[in-house]
């Protein structure tokens, strides 16, 4: 957006952009001397810590744990311990870090009559147990406040460590500790198969009680139910149980068959048996032969005929025969039907015979059996119990352990603590970590304005200018000011700052610069009386005329630097007492002063006034340029309705010093009254580094601008 456009726009507050390395580098140039004098309070606390602080010696001991037992010990060793699991692992770790461990080495190298450890024994009389168990306690915890233990990954050693002051007792205490936890496990071991072998002497008497009555009830019960070969009646019974159902499928498949035949004659059906049958068949083939012979004989010589009688007789007497033969052959059927059916109801009578006999012999077989399974169980625990309590009795004075030390403790020759190179070195560090901590820290408390790109990122307005610190000192010429900072330059950075400054205005509006512009600030003492001279001296060495106005009318100062008399002035205008311009020449060339005149009771009346106006369109008759002083805009109304009657305002921001969020009060107040607001110039900027305005010296742009701008 040109930057026309963006002045005579809305204005709509954005987010602040984020701080880049740059920025954040000035921080620390700005901030060097609190991070300076933070790095080197840590780094010398850390070093008189270092080399005042006692040394700290460490001894080692290297210990072999391993899963199994040596192997006459291991017979019995999974009814101990689960060497297969990692709490076996985590346990052994917990025993060397226990309290009755540390006791232990505390009684081996009577720790309490040690000077080593005097002090926790003072003043406790030997008549008080209470305090004895105490100290005693409190021996303890310091033992193992030393004890540090370290496994190594991906094996089965450990290294346990001691540290102490001394390093020829840290040494003693790790050593003696490790053969205690050797003489604790072989403790624990053998109190574990006592506790076992005890165990196992009072489950096997048990066990042999049970025996004894299971045996004897297993005797009884054969005695009562006359079981002396109960194993081959079974057997016998089975397989004429067996033999039956054989039978009794074949008399079923007889019965079936039989009964078959008898209904087909019971329903009159020719069946094959008897069809088939030799002598029944030879009669009716005789029977056809008579019949063919018969029907031949018919034909011939007629029914009447003497052998066709004869013939008659033979039918019918073979005919008798067939009929008394299927008789007899029908009855055969029916007899084998019924011998059938009786058959297998004899087999089913026989076979339920068997069946309860079998199931009664099954009944006392399987109560027979359950007594001598008990037996045989209880033999079979007592022999286990036997000989678990033989294996206990032969290993359990056998002094086997699964621990080994590799590496005993040597003394070591150089402390693990302080160190002191380390420590400075982290020192160092931390401190200048801190140091850039801090320095960020009271950067973000601090709630002013220091740079054009803060200025612009704050206000969202265009930053004009930036004009250094500068000291008033009395010039030794009486006619001159110190104030006059660009008339009495001799390349200053100041003054060309200002010259900056004027340039910018020239440029700040599209088309022709504005004619009459407002000098104004948020509050006092920020220099915008300083800037107004300095930028109309800047503008007189380019304009015909350049008209300074006092319109402060309250506390106005510009006679005083200009050292003319302030009446008659503004005010004298304003109130009607003239209707000429009260201007006053200067030392400066090209430069006239309008005083601010008496000061009146209602100077916010007369501003707002049409002589105001007035005044301003006769000055721009006169004058090329007009530029007006004015009160700070958040102390007093009077600079606000200056901002409406002239054509450009100029915001003038002191440098770390007034907070942001009066700035932008004065800024929204401006763009409230619709003030064309040029933009801020940042004044005041103390030279802490070169980024603050290097960018603003002496350049050949400038130059020739200003030459242009003279021309």
């Amino acid at each position: 957006m040109p930057r026309g456009d963006l002045l005579n726009a809305e204005w709509v507050p954005t987010p602040i952009k984020g701080q880049t390395l740059q920025d954040y580098l000035r921080i620390l140039m700005k901030r060097r001397v609190a991070i300076i004098g933070v790095f080197l309070a840590v780094v010398a606390s850390v070093a008189l810590y270092s080399f005042r602080a006692t040394p700290i010696y460490q001894a080692t001991v290297r210990i072999m744990i391993e899963r199994h037992l040596p192997r006459l010990a291991n017979m019995r060793e999974t009814m101990l311990f689960d060497h297969h699991s990692e709490e076996f692992y985590q346990t052994q770790y917990k025993l060397l870090e226990s309290r009755i461990l540390a006791k232990k080495v505390a009684d081996r190298l009577k720790l309490d009559k040690n000077p080593h450890f005097a002090h926790l024994f003072k003043k406790i009389s030997s008549e008080n147990p209470e305090a004895q168990k105490r100290a005693q306690e409190n021996l303890v915890d310091e033992v193992l406040g030393g004890i540090k233990v370290s496994p190594i990954r991906n094996s089965s050693l450990v290294d346990v460590s001691f540290t102490d002051p001394s390093p020829e007792f840290a040494t003693q205490v790790v050593n003696t500790l490790a053969q205690s936890y050797i003489d604790l496990s072989l403790d624990l071991r053998y109190a574990a198969s006592q506790e076992e072998a005890g165990w196992l002497q009072q489950k096997m008497t048990e066990a042999r009680k049970r025996l004894e009555e299971s045996e004897a009830k297993l005797n009884q019960y054969k005695k009562e139910q006359d079981i002396i070969a109960l194993e081959d009646k079974e057997t016998i019974t089975q397989q004429k149980l067996a033999e039956l159902n054989r039978e009794l499928v074949a008399a079923q498949t007889r019965r079936l068959e039989a009964e078959t035949r008898y209904k087909e004659i019971k329903q009159a059906k020719d069946i094959p048996q008897v069809l088939n049958h030799p002598l029944l068949q030879s009669l009716m083939a005789q029977e056809a032969k008579l019949l063919t012979e018969k029907s031949e004989l018919s034909l011939k010589y007629g029914e009447l005929h003497p052998r066709l009688h004869r013939l008659n007789q033979e039918i019918a007497t073979i005919q008798g025969r067939i009929k008394a033969l299927t008789s007899r052959v029908n009855q055969s059927i029916t007899n084998e039907y019924n011998m059938a059916v009786a058959q297998e109801d004899n087999l089913k009578k026989a076979l339920e015979e068997v069946k309860t006999e079998t199931q009664d012999m099954s009944d006392r077989t399987i109560h027979y059996r359950v007594l001598l399974r008990d037996v045989e169980t209880n033999r079979a625990i007592y022999e286990n119990m036997l000989k678990s309590l033989k294996e206990t009795t032969a290993t359990e004075n056998v002094p086997a352990t699964n621990i080994r030390i590799i590496n005993w403790a040597r003394t070591p020759e150089a402390p693990i603590s302080p160190r002191k190179m380390r420590n400075i070195a982290l020192g160092a560090i931390m401190g200048l970590f801190l140091g850039c901590a801090i320095a960020i820290g009271l950067e973000s408390l601090d709630n002013t304005l220091k740079t054009p790109e803060e200025l612009e990122s704050w206000l969202e307005i265009p930053s004009l200018g930036i004009i250094p610190h500068q000291e008033m000192a009395e010039d030794s010429l009486a006619e001159k000011s110190p104030e006059l900072v660009v008339f009495n330059s001799n390349g200053d950075m100041a003054s060309e700052g200002y010259r900056v400054l004027r340039t910018n205005i020239l440029f700040s509006s599209p088309g022709r610069a504005p004619f009459s512009l407002l000098v104004t600030s948020a509050l006092p003492a920020e220099g915008k009386t300083l800037t107004a001279v300095n930028l109309a001296t800047a503008m007189a060495m380019g304009e015909p005329a350049v008209l300074l106005v006092d319109s402060d009318l309250r506390n106005p100062s510009l006679h005083k630097i200009f050292k003319v008399p302030a009446d008659p002035g503004l005010s004298n205008y304003l109130v009607g007492e003239t209707d000429e311009l009260p201007v006053v020449p200067t030392v400066v060339p090209n430069l006239f002063l309008v005083p601010a005149g008496k000061i009146p009771p209602n100077p916010a009346d007369l501003l707002g006034s049409d002589r105001l106006h007035d005044f301003l369109i006769l000055a721009q008759k006169q004058f090329g340029r007009a530029i007006l002083d004015s009160p700070p805009l958040l102390m007093l109304a009077d600079a606000s309705i200056l901002a409406t009657q002239v054509t450009g305002v100029l915001l003038v921001v002191k440098a770390g010093t007034v907070p942001r969020k009066s700035v932008r009060e004065a800024m929204n107040q401006l763009l409230g009254v619709n003030a064309h607001l040029l933009g801020a110039v940042l004044n005041d900027v103390q030279p802490q580094g070169e980024g603050y305005y290097s960018y603003y010296r002496y350049h050949p742009y400038f130059a020739d601008t200003e030459r242009e701008i003279i021309n």
